[in-house]
């Protein structure tokens, strides 16, 4: 036993790698393949779609690529309004003497905003009703006189004037007169056929006083041969009355597209209508870019009766309106249910519909048609560049459009500039064989 020999066996070497290795690569296996099949499987949801067909209005929208008139800063007449506006806010000041401070004064909470009212130390404090309105908007007066023609310095006094608090009497009176003119011109204008509901005029109506209504109201200009016509929507009324004015002196067919909840939108439509001319509602929409829209608008995601009762709130204060047409709404008027309860509602107060084609695309000609609502669109807005010789441009390429086409549909705004290009291009036109006819003669 002593001489034998142990013999040693060697152990066979492991095959394969560490058992954890191995099951950290199956792990992985696992999770790659969940991955992956979920990624293959699921499809886009519809907020994914929404986003994508928003997108796609982004392209689209006229307002954001500027095609459409961005929204002015101010009329004379808005900045005067404005001016009224504060003045109502103050509180009557009594004044001892001219080199005296006023005592006991409350200033508005915007005109502490604009800074204007600090006065220079050792310098007279003047009360006089243009001082005071060049403090309230921050210009001094001399440049106010510059920015005005002299036919509208007597107007733009006026304005300023009666904003200061009167007597009780004396304002009783003024508004009784002034209701009887209003009641004499709409007597005098052609009535228009409206539902029971939408008769009653607002007891409200401004002082100032409106112009004398004609016999009859413009007839189309009828040149011995007529080469083209042209159909003219002013848009944006109920802000600039004297532009206003300027546009009712041309003596031929033009339709007022008047805004609601604006300081002139009684006015506006009363004196237009007194002319003889047809008046539409220029009815505030939800745009693609939601930037400036006013505080009252037509959303699409507002139930039917929210927008039923939005549009019957404008109406009321345009009874005079034979149609209507969109502001901005370069998002309402592509959403097709959005258009439908406006088409209905339209439908039973037998108006029509004028598209402002804020958008490239649109959903209110299919949704007109479902509702039998006669429907008419923009062919082109003539004054996107605030210059009298642009617009004037843009004026005259419509009308070689109206020529080649036929018939052809433009729109400008309520503003001075826009105003006096229209005037001078008018004569022009007509006699180059222009006849210029309502947009509402193009509905179908």
């Amino acid at each position: 036993m002593a001489g034998k020999k142990r013999v040693r066996r060697t152990r066979a070497a492991k095959k394969g790698g560490h058992p954890f290795l191995v099951l950290l690569f199956f792990i992985a296996l696992i999770m790659g393949s969940a991955y992956m099949t979920d990624r293959m499987t699921n499809a886009p949801d519809s907020e994914v779609a929404q986003n994508v067909t928003t997108i796609g209005h982004l392209f689209n929208d006229k307002e954001m690529q500027g095609l459409v008139p961005k929204e002015d800063q101010g009329t004379p007449e808005s900045v005067k309004e404005k001016i009224k506006a504060a003045m109502d806010k103050v509180v009557t000041v009594q004044v001892k003497a001219d080199d005296e401070e006023p005592a006991g004064s409350s200033v508005s909470s915007n005109e502490k905003k604009d800074g204007s009212q600090t006065m220079e130390k050792g310098k007279k404090a003047s009360f006089s009703l243009p001082s005071i309105v060049s403090k309230i908007t921050g210009n001094e007066e001399s440049h106010e006189n510059t920015a005005f023609p002299s036919s509208l310095q007597g107007k733009r006094t006026e304005a300023a004037s009666s904003a200061v608090s009167s007597t009780s009497s004396s304002t009783s009176s003024s508004t009784v007169s002034t209701a009887s003119s209003h009641r004499s011109q709409a007597a005098a204008a052609p009535s228009v056929k409206k539902d029971g509901e939408n008769t009653k005029a607002p007891a409200k109506q401004s002082a100032a006083p409106l112009k004398a209504a004609p016999a009859a109201s413009p007839k189309p200009n009828t040149p011995s041969a007529v080469k083209g016509k042209l159909a003219v929507v002013i848009d944006d009324a109920g802000r600039d009355l004297a532009s206003q004015h300027v546009y009712e002196s041309l003596g031929i067919p033009l339709t007022l597209a008047v805004m609601p909840n604006q300081v002139h939108t009684r006015d506006a439509a009363l004196s237009w209508h007194a002319h003889g001319l047809p008046v539409i509602l220029h009815q505030p929409m939800e745009s693609v870019s939601g930037i400036g829209m006013e505080s009252k608008v037509i959303l699409t995601s507002m139930s039917d009766e929210e927008i039923r009762s939005l549009l019957k709130s404008s109406l009321s204060q345009v009874p005079e309106a034979v149609g209507i047409n969109n502001h901005q709404g370069s998002k309402a008027t592509t959403d097709r249910h959005t258009m439908e309860v406006v088409m209905n509602e339209l439908h039973h107060r037998h108006l029509f519909f004028f598209d402002s084609r804020t958008n490239s695309t649109t959903a209110a000609d299919g949704a007109a048609a479902s509702y039998g609502v006669p429907y008419v669109r923009n062919d082109l807005f003539v004054d996107n560049e605030a210059d009298v010789a642009a617009i004037s441009a843009m004026i005259r390429e419509a009308a070689k459009r109206a020529q080649k086409y036929g018939t052809y549909v433009i729109i400008g705004h309520c503003r001075p500039k826009t105003a006096e290009a229209f005037r001078q291009m008018v004569p022009q036109l007509e006699k180059e064989g222009i006849q210029f006819v309502y947009v509402s003669s193009l509905a179908k």
